[in-house]
């Protein structure tokens, strides 16, 4: 397919390809404050999990997020953006959200995201069904529990 553009029409606006690509990824805010009173409820792993999913499900971003993780695996930059984008979006609600006292919060924290991660590069790059297709409900309430516990040492049913 041909978009029929001039290219020194895209210079002019995107002096870099770099450029160009980052203007193409829709990423979502979570600094919504519903976000983090969400995670401080009582089944946090499940408000994290839907809250993550729901922010990325659907045409566009979906295949934003699967363009940056793509790109994450053999870009030194993007794995920057991408380590950047999973600390301030999902790490530091997730250690905001441990119980006070809570062991080794910054490692906890970072396990949580490594959970998700795995279930976003699995959803959105491989497309591995069922979990592809799943409603983020099913997720939420499936691995739910183990992101909660991650995050306070202990289930929270």
């Amino acid at each position: 397919m041909e978009a029929h553009v001039d290219p020194a029409l895209i210079h002019h606006y995107f002096k870099t390809k770099r450029a160009l690509y980052d203007e193409t990824l829709t990423l979502p805010d979570f600094s919504d404050p519903s976000f983090g009173a969400a995670l401080r409820g009582r089944l946090p792993g499940e408000a994290l999990i839907t809250a993550f999913l729901e922010a990325w499900d659907g045409p566009r971003r979906e295949s934003s997020f699967a363009q940056l993780l793509r790109t994450a695996a053999t870009d030194r930059d993007q794995q920057v953006r991408l380590s950047e984008l999973i600390a301030t979006t999902l790490m530091a609600p997730a250690a905001a959200a441990m119980e006070p006292g809570a062991n080794l919060p910054k490692l906890r924290a970072a396990l949580v995201a490594a959970q998700l991660a795995g279930i976003a590069w699995t959803r959105y790059v491989l497309c591995l069904e069922p979990l592809a297709s799943a409603s983020v409900q099913l997720i939420a309430k499936t691995l739910g529990p183990s992101i909660s516990e991650t995050m306070n040492g202990k289930v929270t049913r």
